[in-house]
């Protein structure tokens, strides 16, 4: 579902292209940055910025280039169109060092632990470039927002030690629960409530984890939630839209 106020900004500010990014934790994250580059707008892959520059701090001591891209973007009909009818020839390919499975010359699959092959790869956000060219008729806009709420990255299988389902699915149940505690409810397991407005939990609710999913038919950012929520004891729950009635029902969860 595309971010309403996301979309708005960018139409209001006639862009043609736009991309939300978040600021980068740490020099090396494995993100591309959204930069200026001899004047044209784009994203420098991780992969492609000297450690050199990927370190270089202003003079408040944030990271010069820190706009993470999280690919989340607004394109408009009438420019990709354009772009893909008369320009995508112009559009370059990335050099990317893979791990690639093989079979050896014994007949024996092998997973190397190291890169050991070469693919060459285009990117969706490789028209950044072609936002500001006079044929386009508009503008580039960018749209900080909140790593917390809006960037957790799956990159890795569970096991690995960040970026994976579970660290992406708790992201998002975190989300939801700072939804529910907002609205006024109230939540199992006091550990939900450190650093709620409300700081209540629910009475009785033994070892229960506080979980709450919310359908983003229901609220898209956790507005419309306090006539539902508020005063309300939850177990887990997940909030979800009745496909008979189209209003919004409380389903306790397993």
């Amino acid at each position: 579902m595309a971010d309403p106020v996301f979309v708005g900004f960018c139409l209001e500010k006639n862009a043609n292209c736009g991309a939300k990014v978040v600021k980068k934790a740490f020099p090396e994250e494995p993100v591309g940055v959204i930069c200026q580059v001899n004047g044209v707008y784009q994203v420098v892959e991780y992969s492609e910025i000297s450690s050199e520059t990927a370190n270089r701090r202003n003079s408040d001591g944030e990271l010069t280039f820190n706009a993470g891209n999280i690919c989340n973007h607004f394109f408009s009909k009438e420019f990709l169109k354009t772009l893909i009818l008369e320009h995508e020839q112009e559009l370059i390919y990335h050099i990317a060092k893979k791990k690639i499975p093989f079979i050896d010359a014994n007949g024996v699959r092998q997973n190397p632990a190291t890169p050991n092959g070469i693919k060459m790869e285009k990117f969706v956000f490789d028209v950044f470039q072609f936002s500001t060219a006079p044929w386009a008729k508009g503008n580039f806009a960018v749209w900080e927002v909140l790593r917390e709420e809006e960037f957790s990255p799956l990159k890795n299988a569970d096991g690995a030690p960040k970026d994976t389902p579970t660290t992406s699915r708790g992201d998002l149940l975190n989300l939801h629960k700072q939804f529910a505690l907002r609205a006024g409810a109230k939540l199992c397991n006091s550990e939900a409530t450190n650093g709620a407005s409300n700081g209540h939990a629910a009475a009785g609710c033994g070892q229960l984890k506080a979980v709450v999913e919310i359908s983003p038919l229901v609220s898209y950012f956790g507005e419309g939630l306090t006539e539902l929520l508020g005063g309300k004891e939850l177990n887990p729950a997940s909030i979800e839209r009745d496909p008979t009635t189209g209003q919004p029902k409380i389903t306790p969860l397993p």
